[in-house]
């Protein structure tokens, strides 16, 4: 096979069907009509000289040739995009542009009044889009330029994913400042076990990092209350006897008393997570900085 008989544009096509599985979706991805992703599939296959990608119900799957060249690809699209990029100047007290983040309920109250102000000071034209997206649909979002930014403790491991550590913490156990529990000098695990706990998730069921922690001491905790939002969990708590484990900073900023944990548990972390094309985009090189500072402060205002 020689480079030249090959349209480097098929190789964009290629990408978009890998990436949404979907002929349909890599056509509104890419720009063009499902039939003219149709002619490009064809032509892909006959220079490969294989399937590379099966219809599978609505949409397709890729062939083990497919997996096997998808990485080689996806590396010299990026390369010929960096080429050919000469990155706009990006000017924050003049531009106007909008970045689109992931961020859950715990992460905007954490640090969207803080990043919002350092963004209003320096560009005032500029506005910022929140919303959660689905781990499941992150990697998607974020190579789609859907996102230009997510923070999450469990980011895509797709190597066209960088990621950086932003905000650790250590987990407590979280209550109203005249509970009964505030009076003791230490939490024992028989009173953490034999408390009413509030447990935060976005599924319908399974544990969190203090069930895995549990779990290897064959330990279970009993939970009065699943819900879906860390910010609604104050309000519960202080009209109730329930208990929160949470991190120190959330307990600090909204008031909460809080005993060290009886047992040993991994610190809560979160990443923030772009696209490896976005990595010299000037505009998301300053928001990327103001990202960081932000997470920061808020550790050292609550911690």
């Amino acid at each position: 096979m020689k480079l030249n008989n090959l349209d480097l544009n098929l190789l964009v096509v290629f990408n978009a069907i890998y990436t949404e599985g979907s002929l349909t979706k890599a056509g509104e991805i890419v720009g063009i009509t499902q039939p003219a992703v149709s002619s490009a599939l064809s032509k892909l296959r006959d220079y490969f000289d294989d399937q590379l990608f099966i219809r599978v119900g609505q949409g397709v799957q890729p062939t083990a040739k497919t997996e096997n060249i998808i990485i080689h690809v996806r590396e010299a699209l990026s390369i010929l995009q960096k080429s050919l990029e000469t990155p706009d100047a990006f000017d924050p007290a003049e531009s106007s542009r909008t970045f689109k983040l992931s961020l859950n309920d715990i992460s905007e109250g954490r640090v969207l009044p803080i990043l919002m102000d350092k963004v209003h000071k320096q560009a005032p034209k500029v506005s910022l889009s929140s919303y959660y997206t689905r781990r499941d649909d992150l990697q998607h979002a974020l190579a789609a330029n859907e996102v230009c930014f997510a923070v999450d403790p469990f980011p895509p491991s797709d190597s066209d994913i960088k990621k950086e550590l932003i905000f650790e913490d250590e987990f407590v156990c979280g209550f109203r400042k005249d509970h009964e529990l505030a009076k003791e000098k230490n939490l024992s695990i028989e009173q953490y076990l034999d408390l009413d706990h509030i447990h935060i998730s976005g599924r319908k069921r399974g544990g969190a990092l203090v069930d895995n922690a549990l779990a290897k001491l064959q330990l279970d905790r009993k939970v009065i209350l699943r819900a879906q939002h860390y910010l609604i969990t104050p309000e519960v708590l202080n009209s109730t006897d329930m208990v929160l484990t949470c991190t120190k900073s959330f307990a600090n900023k909204h008031d909460l008393a809080y005993k060290t944990l009886p047992f040993e548990v991994a610190p809560s972390q979160f990443f923030l997570a772009w696209h490896v094309l976005n990595d010299k985009d000037p505009g998301c090189m300053w928001l990327r900085e103001l990202i960081k500072d932000s997470f920061a402060e808020a550790k050292s205002r609550w911690h």
